[in-house]
């Protein structure tokens, strides 16, 4: 039964099954904990009623000597239960994220591809990882788990004198309706802080990854002033929520200590009145400190505990819907690179404008198109259709038959090269960046270099193909960076292959190598798609497909469609695109 709602609801919802199954046993275990730390820190009072009441009375050295030696392995005993549910909450924590990280990695992507509909959530699923894993790890949740045993203490109380029971609860209560007030008071000023940091590091974040230009063109002070007023809001926002927060922390400890003095005035009062000891006095003092200690601490920890939940309720959500999708598809046969799109549509998440409209063609396997067209008429976004990084709003675009969205990754990793048009390199040794970080085949690394011409330039490099790429390649330059992209793309067995304008950053010398891997790919009959503006690069392939507001506007051989697009120079025999609106 249990395996059939799992495979009904997919691996994400069974994940969260199993942590939540694993976390209530661990919570049970330090529930055990909680109950024989609390019981320890009755001790103390215990102590106290016993050296007042018994040693001070009778006089006898030895009992005060054995009540102290067993009182000391009594606290012995606590503080190390203590360590222990302080190490077992870090190693929880540690094992929500590690077990989760995967998940909600491989979740996230798929949101970014489209394949998840989600709300707007605020952070990263990340950080919401990390605050969850920060919550059970850090020093405010054993207060919170304290705070059950508040009714314990206060009995102790209430059995010494009915009084003192009474007491304490009333300032129990005057306690968690300040922590209330707490959370009324900075909940928004708190949300707001999260908010401007974000702008402030999303300001920062796109500045470093444009900082040639930013350098170039003298824009760093002024992002710099955008990120600072950002940040400058909310640190005001922020100092706000402090200030408020540090009131009522203040207000708590404030009550803390003056419901002591109440204590021990109302014991001394009781004392003096023979309805209780000296020990009673001083033990009910004990008592109600510990009592309303985890109330105090809460009041701080309860923010903590509002944020945690919030985190924790945006990973079920984006962990929930990708239970939607299918995370382990069949492994379909090697494909021969047929590609059909039926009816493609895809929308912008904003307003709902069509980036691709009905679009639907059929390449056969072996086959090589061309898509040209103005900039903004959705090529681009029609080729991360194809490879299966962008998720049609309506319509399937199928490989071999098969949606290419349910291919396994493993497979599209073996069959599908793409070469975006913003090429990045990931951070690595270059044999593993174009073997995709699979186990690397040096053979087929080396063929694939050699295809998109550039293995004499990774033998110059310092350490030739053991040579670390850092921060996305930056120590090649743009051309050079696409030509190991373009290795990437033809590694191994590819079958289809997707390029987006794949001679944008090149030289001659790289065009001539593309020529010479374009020529290279039709012999070995894989299928290949690439966006130009080049008509000589587009001469290359089978057919021409002309792209205009989202929509295939003409299709056919190279030579009768360009005919209509370009128009002869004056002077000379070069031919060049008419232009077009702007992306």
């Amino acid at each position: 039964m249990a395996q059939a709602q799992a495979k009904k609801d997919g691996p994400g919802a069974e994940i969260l099954r199993t942590v939540r199954r694993e976390l209530n046993s661990a919570i049970s275990l330090l529930a055990v904990f909680s109950i024989a730390i609390n019981l320890l820190l009755l001790v103390p009072s215990l102590y106290m009623m016993q050296v007042y009441d018994r040693v001070l009375r009778s006089g006898v050295v030895e009992t005060l000597i054995y009540v102290t030696l067993i009182a000391a392995a009594a606290i012995a005993v606590y503080a190390w239960l203590e360590a222990l549910r302080l190490r077992a909450l870090a190693r929880i924590g540690e094992w929500i994220e590690d077990t989760l990280f995967e998940p909600v990695f491989a979740a996230a992507m798929s949101a970014e591809r489209g394949m998840i509909k989600l709300g707007a959530q605020e952070g990263a699923p990340f950080n919401d990882l990390r605050a969850v894993r920060g919550f059970l790890s850090g020093p405010t949740l054993p207060s919170l788990c304290d705070v059950p045993w508040m009714p314990v203490f206060l009995l102790g109380c209430t059995l010494i004198h009915p009084d003192l029971g009474l007491l304490g609860l009333v300032f129990a209560v005057l306690i968690v309706g300040l922590a209330l007030i707490n959370d009324r008071v900075t909940k928004p000023a708190t949300e707001r802080v999260a908010q401007g940091h974000a702008e402030a590091q999303r300001v920062l974040a796109e500045a470093a990854r444009n900082v040639d230009t930013v350098a170039a063109m003298g824009m760093s002070r002024r992002l710099a002033a955008r990120a600072s007023q950002a940040n400058a809001v909310s640190t005001a926002l922020l100092a706000e929520a402090t200030d408020r927060g540090t009131v009522m922390i203040g207000s708590g400890k404030f009550l803390r200590v003056v419901a002591q003095i109440c204590t021990l005035a109302l014991g001394a009062y009781l004392v003096l009145g023979g309805h209780i000891t000296p020990g009673g006095m001083i033990a009910s003092s004990i008592l109600l400190s510990r009592a309303l200690a985890p109330l105090d601490q809460s009041i701080a920890a309860w923010r903590g505990l509002q944020q945690c939940r919030s985190a924790w309720g945006r990973i079920k959500d984006l962990l929930n819907a990708s239970s939607r999708t299918i995370e382990d598809p069949i492994a379909l046969p090697a494909p021969e690179g047929r590609v059909v799109i039926e009816k493609v549509t895809i929308l912008t998440p904003s307003n709902d404008k069509a980036i691709l409209a009905n679009v639907s063609l059929k390449i056969d396997a072996g086959n090589s198109l061309a898509f040209i067209g103005p900039s903004g008429s959705g090529k681009s976004t029609l080729c991360r259709a194809i490879v299966g990084s962008r998720t049609p709003t309506r319509g399937v675009v199928r490989l071999d038959g098969g949606d290419v969205m349910l291919w396994r990754d493993d497979q599209r990793r073996k069959y599908i090269g793409y070469l975006a048009q913003g090429t990045e390199l990931f951070s690595g040794r270059v044999r593993d960046v174009i073997a995709r970080f699979d186990e690397p085949d040096d053979a087929a690394v080396v063929e694939a270099a050699k295809l998109a011409g550039c293995h004499e330039l990774i033998l110059s490099l310092p350490e030739g193909y053991d040579t670390m790429l850092a921060n996305g390649g930056a120590i090649l330059s743009g051309g050079q960076r696409q030509r190991v992209a373009l290795a990437r793309a033809v590694y191994g067995e590819t079958r289809l292959v997707v390029l987006d304008e794949p001679n944008a950053s090149l030289d001659g010398d790289g065009e001539r190598a593309l020529v010479n891997c374009l020529t290279a790919l039709k012999q070995r009959k894989v299928t290949v798609l690439m966006v130009t503006h080049k008509p000589a690069l587009a001469h290359l392939a089978d057919r021409v497909a002309v792209m205009q507001n989202g929509q295939i506007t003409k299709l056919g051989p190279p030579t009768e469609v360009l005919r209509e697009l370009v128009a002869p120079v004056k002077g000379g025999g070069d031919v060049r695109a008419v232009p077009s609106a702007p992306r």
